[in-house]
Parts: C-alpha cells; structure tokens; sequence
C-alpha cells in the first residue's frame, strides 16, 4: 500500500528537479553566423590544402615502399621460379 505512494513521490520528486526555469532566451536559427564571403574563394583554399595533402601522402607511400624494397623489408614476390619440368608427369 504504502510502495505505489512511495513510488509516486520519488518519480514527482525526480520529475521536480530536472525543470528548472531559466531567465535565458530560447536560440532560434536567426541567431547562428551566416556565412561571409565567397564560398568559391574559400573552396578554391580548401582544395589547395587538401590536393597538398594528397600528393605528400601519395610521395611518402612511393618513398616508403621503395626504401622498404631497398632494403629488403618488403618483398613482392614477383620473382617466382618456374615450377619444374618432369616429363614422365601427365
């Protein structure tokens, strides 16, 4: 009998505590930045830093694979011995 009031009171008095009434005014979408500028200019920027980038990873990959070839790290495999010639095999 005594649980369901229980209960009740401590869910109202969770409930109670989460709202809080604020003095601050709700945002809207009027109040975020516009953008300023060209976005051709900006986007001219951009693809300039990230092309960069691009062909500084792609040298450093070439340079890697080709220091790691020399000095034996990496090996292709593209060597392979022929496989043998037995002519009594059918």
């Amino acid at each position: 009998m005594q649980a369901p009031r229980l209960l009740r009171s401590s869910v109202i008095k969770q409930i109670r505590r989460n709202y809080t009434e604020s003095g601050l005014a709700k945002t809207t979408i009027n109040d975020l930045p516009s953008p300023q500028g060209s976005w051709q200019t900006q986007n001219d920027a951009n693809q300039r830093k990230f092309n960069a980038q691009l062909i500084g990873g792609i040298g450093l990959l070439t340079g890697t694979i080709i220091f790691g070839k020399a000095i034996g790290y990496l090996e292709f495999h593209n060597d392979l011995p022929k496989p043998a010639d037995i002519p009594s095999y059918k």
